[in-house]
């Protein structure tokens, strides 16, 4: 696939908002995926599991970028 250059770099604006939306989806992923976890019915309880340890995953990662660039911020300003 072919992507031309881009005629500018990224703005600060923009990267906030790519870590914003990307930090948002995980956090709502992981939150949906604890919510079906904990409302599995018994006799999927693998199933269940799976999908808690995929929403804890998704929820760490979503807050770990939240902080990652709260901190980068705060070293760059």
């Amino acid at each position: 696939m072919f992507l031309p250059d881009p005629t500018k770099p990224p703005t600060p604006t923009e990267y906030a908002v790519i870590a914003w939306v990307i930090a948002g989806a995980l956090i709502v992923f992981g939150i949906v995926a604890l919510v079906f976890a904990f409302r599995a019915p018994p006799d999927k309880h693998e199933i269940a599991i799976g999908l808690e340890h995929y929403g804890l995953w998704s929820l760490g990662l979503g807050i770990g970028i939240i902080g990652i660039y709260w901190l980068v911020r705060r070293i760059t300003d």
